[in-house]
């Protein structure tokens, strides 16, 4: 259970702050929007994901919600905060994860661990979130564009096959791959506003996948709805108190 929960934890992170990429092309609107989007200095994104695991006749269900905020993105002075609620077989957990001076701070199921992380490599992990978690417009098809007041509404789907690769990667990336795991995208789909600024707003995705482990597999139904709040503005972080916290190896976190 601690492998699935740190799977859903990572994947939804990055899903979360993903603005999965409608007179332009939906595509042009999908690339202008995923560049201005990535150059953003602050964010403030809230989501609410939900996830169904399966294996044989074994349900669970986790329902996630995330208040997200970064600042002073791409520079060494990166500061990031997210807190929020896991309900996970009936219990509530709080959640907290935090990112300064080369150390990525997490505090969740009564354990609060702390571990060095290269600025480098979290800033790879933001740039994939925001640039639409590295999803190119050619991953995506049957993509469409209708006006809402001065907004643009894209939905589209996303080529499978595709993403079957993509989410290996990612996952590798953010350090949460674990061995001989693998994951197959069965259907993967989206909805995301651009306001008349040219920034992503709101998206919504829904991805179906089975994560395979020699002879197991889960099957899993995920869906996030992200809000970007005031997208261009400055956003303030402000550090938790990071008393208490252990400090482990990075690859530790593979083998819970």
């Amino acid at each position: 259970m601690k492998k699935c929960l740190m799977l859903f934890l990572a994947l939804a992170t990055a899903l979360s702050l993903a603005a999965c990429k409608g007179e332009k092309d939906p595509k042009v609107i999908y690339d202008e929007a995923t560049k201005k989007t990535s150059e953003l200095a602050s964010m403030d994104v809230v989501s609410a994901v939900s996830m169904q695991m399966t294996q044989g006749e074994d349900t669970t269900d986790i329902k996630m919600d995330l208040d997200m905020k970064m600042a002073d993105i791409n520079t060494e002075n990166m500061r990031y905060l997210a807190t929020g609620t896991t309900s996970l077989m009936g219990q509530n957990l709080d959640i907290l994860m935090y990112y300064e001076n080369g150390y990525y701070y997490m505090d969740s199921m009564g354990q609060k661990i702390k571990y060095a992380m290269d600025l480098d490599a979290m800033m790879k992990q933001i740039k994939q979130s925001t640039e639409g978690a590295s999803v190119d417009s050619s991953y995506l098809k049957d993509i469409t564009a209708k006006k809402d007041g001065d907004n643009q509404v894209l939905t589209f789907t996303v080529d499978a096959e595709k993403m079957d690769a993509y989410v290996q990667e990612l996952m590798g990336q953010l350090g949460t791959n674990m061995e001989g795991v693998t994951y197959t995208i069965k259907e993967a789909s989206g909805e995301a506003t651009v306001n008349k600024e040219g920034y992503f707003t709101n998206s919504k995705i829904k991805m179906s996948l089975d994560m395979n482990n020699q002879d197991q597999t889960v099957t899993m139904v995920m869906d996030t709805d992200s809000t970007y709040n005031n997208p261009g503005q400055t956003v303030e972080v402000t550090a938790p108190d990071l008393e208490g916290y252990t400090e482990i190896d990075a690859s530790a976190l593979k083998n819970q």
